[in-house]
């Protein structure tokens, strides 16, 4: 799943458009603002995560690229997007077979189609994004003002 934030900041874009001209230590100092705020985002996004098997939870990771600078939240299960999201009621068919197989209470039963109900959107990625984004251009600033 991919699904990109951006900080909707014009000072903070600026700043980061400028950011090659600053000299060594408030270039580390911006890095390193990004760089926990990001962690936090990850840490709030796993705090939040509906979980039932904990996979999600665990598949959540950040990351982080200096050259750029940019921070990376992402959830690595096929299925993060459908609980960020949610999803549209749709009927599945069978691609290549006569029936779909579908296992229920322990017996196997064949069918032509399926329907799959709606899923409500339960966030848990942007509402962290959102609670960490002003403590990151916050973070920034001081640095900026030093």
């Amino acid at each position: 799943m991919k699904f990109y934030a951006k900080v909707t900041s014009n000072d903070l874009t600026k700043a980061l458009n400028g950011i090659s001209a600053w000299d060594g230590k408030t270039r580390l100092g911006i890095e390193n603002a990004l760089q926990d705020g990001t962690k936090n985002i990850a840490r709030g996004a796993r705090q939040k995560v509906s979980q039932r098997t904990g996979k999600l939870k665990k598949s959540i990771k950040s990351g982080f690229d200096r050259r750029k600078p940019e921070g990376t939240v992402r959830a690595k299960t096929p299925y993060a997007h459908i609980v960020e999201f949610g999803a549209k009621a749709h009927i599945v068919r069978p691609k290549n077979k006569k029936a779909l197989t579908v296992a229920a209470g322990g017996e196997v039963i064949f069918r032509k189609s399926a329907k799959i109900p709606t899923r409500k959107g339960r966030p848990f990625i942007e509402p962290s994004f959102e609670a960490e984004e002003l403590k990151i251009v916050s973070s920034m600033k001081k640095v900026l003002n030093k």
